[in-house]
């Protein structure tokens, strides 16, 4: 059959991108269907209790509606990008993936949500009610296409405690969005102060419950400590403690400060909703997390775990690798064509001690430039330090950096096309960062040289500072070898979750009203930049 780059450049793209997509996927439903049930559980429990304002009350509802179509709309999408996963790779028809437990559930799970949206619509009492067991009945849904039911043994208790796992998440994380919306719109002081303190106790009862589940699940999931640090699912893992820590430290401080209501009431609930802003920011990248765990097997079905011993000799300090190979030295790619044919698109046609020696360098040298961004960005602090303000101009070089040395095998140094190439994970992921590297600089440039002075240009830094981070924690740089692929996270890992840090860290920086809080804020984040630099410059891969 005769090579046609449309059509087999598709075929790449479903064969080598489905897993990306699928997490991707895995996270949108995730996140909207904790907006949904965390909207569901705001209403019935905060702001009809509060007695909040017919104006709250709509736009809550309306929050609900967006939700419900959006998971919707996500659960047909992963159905027919998995369903066509499915039938291109096997001997399947479609009626065999009708009876599908993947298939079932997902259209389930729509059409609850749209019931779900109807409710919503009508507004009514009885409907609001309706809602309880509608959403009930759409966790059971999701859940049924979870780890705990795939396991042959304690299924019921697993799949109870993801249940409540699931619940606590959007009682606390789902439902704060809403918390957020309520106190821009509350008609009163009081109106305010009754939904935070509301809110505030579901969200300690869902933090409670979410963590006492998330243990019981690791105790099955994981099993061993080796399991913990010697596998993707149980690094992730700790990604999501991680997370789950920050937010916990954020949620004691908007804790403190509904307790303090009663005094200043207005600077109080200012800052209680930029608190909220970068708890709502860190919550979601939490369910990136989670959705990239359900694409790996539980620690405890993985049989060759990496010891400790092989992590340590990896990781342990070294000077960083400063000079580069040839690219005449590196291995020499296949040909699109036979790529095409092997349905295989890897980024180099074998790895040798030259290729591995090329990707230490790129980021070593990434390392560095994130290093100094970091340094001058706290330098810029200072009084006499003001020209360390134009520290961004560090990643415009560090996004050219990326997109004509990450990927040698490519254009411009490699003989495969720049758009073809686009059908491999890696590459994509690689040229999308540089582009958010990019636009990042400019826009930050301009807000430190005063020439941007809107605050949405401010908040571009911090918007793709979190972005970036949780595209790195979905990166994959070696697909057909599980434990260098797990190497590479143990190093990827760290960089996102500073990153993601730092990021909402800068956030917090230009949301807060002036103070001890924001100044604090704003010392934070150029140290876990620089830190995020010096992981970098350790990264190896021999």
């Amino acid at each position: 059959m005769a090579f046609s780059p449309s059509r087999d450049n598709g075929l790449i793209w479903l064969l080598r991108d489905i897993d990306l997509l699928g997490v991707l996927l895995r996270a949108v439903t995730l996140s909207f269907e904790a907006l949904l049930l965390g909207g569901v559980a705001y209403l019935l429990a905060v702001a009809r209790p509060a007695r909040a304002s017919a104006t709250v009350e709509f736009f809550c509802l309306r929050g609900i509606r967006w939700a419900a179509l959006a998971m919707a709309l996500a659960e047909v999408a992963t159905v027919t990008l998995s369903g066509a996963s499915l039938l291109g790779d096997s001997d399947l028809r479609l009626r065999d993936l009708i009876n599908t437990m993947f298939f079932r559930a997902g259209l389930t799970a729509a059409l609850l949500a749209v019931l779900l949206w109807i409710c919503a619509r009508v507004k009514s009492r009885k409907a609001g009610a309706a809602m309880i067991p509608l959403s009930l009945l759409l966790l059971a849904a999701a859940v049924s296409t979870s780890h705990a039911i795939a396991r042959m043994d304690h299924r019921l208790l697993l799949a109870v405690v993801t249940v409540a796992h699931h619940l606590g998440t959007a009682a606390w994380i789902g439902a704060m969005p809403f918390l957020l919306i309520s106190l821009g719109r509350a008609e009163s002081v009081e109106e305010a102060r009754a939904m935070a303190s509301r809110y505030s106790s579901m969200a300690l009862v869902s933090v409670t419950v979410l963590v006492l589940a998330g243990v019981c699940l690791a105790w099955f999931y994981v099993g061993t400590w080796n399991g913990l640090y010697g596998t993707a699912y149980g690094v992730l893992l700790i990604a999501k403690i991680y997370l789950l820590l920050v937010m916990v430290l954020m949620g004691v401080g908007n804790w403190m400060l509904v307790r303090r209501l009663n005094i200043h009431p207005g600077p109080l609930l200012a800052r209680l909703r930029r608190f909220a802003e970068a708890e709502v920011g860190l919550g979601f990248t939490a369910i990136l997390v989670a959705a990239s765990m359900s694409a790996q097997p539980p620690a405890v079905d993985v049989l060759d775990k990496m010891s400790l011993h092989v992590i340590a000799a990896r990781m342990h300090p070294e000077m960083p690798r400063m000079k580069s190979p040839a690219v005449s030295q590196l291995t020499p790619p296949t040909s699109l064509e036979t790529a095409v044919r092997e349905n295989e698109f890897q980024a180099n046609g074998g790895s040798d001690a030259t290729d591995r020696a090329w990707s230490e360098y790129n980021h070593h040298w990434a390392g560095l430039i994130v290093l100094v961004a970091g340094l001058l960005a706290l330098l810029s602090r200072f009084p006499g330090m003001r020209w360390a303000r134009f520290w961004p101009l560090s990643f415009a070089g560090l996004a050219v950096f990326i997109l004509l040395r990450a990927d040698p095998e490519n254009w411009p140094l490699g003989p495969r096309p720049f758009w073809a190439s686009f059908s491999a994970p890696d590459v994509l992921q690689h040229r999308v960062a540089a582009v958010l590297i990019l636009g990042f600089a400019a826009f930050e440039c301009a807000v430190q040289a005063g020439k941007l002075r809107a605050r949405w240009a401010a908040m571009v830094f911090p918007t793709m500072c979190a972005l970036g981070a949780a595209l790195l924690l979905t990166h994959n740089h070696a697909p057909s070898d599980t434990k260098e692929d797990l190497l590479a996270s143990l190093s990827h890992t760290p960089i996102a979750l500073l990153g993601a840090t730092a990021g909402w860290s800068r956030w917090l920086e230009l949301r807060l009203p002036p103070g001890r809080a924001a100044r604090i804020a704003g010392y934070i984040w150029p140290l876990f930049l620089a830190a995020a630099g010096m992981v970098l410059l350790n990264y190896r891969e021999t």
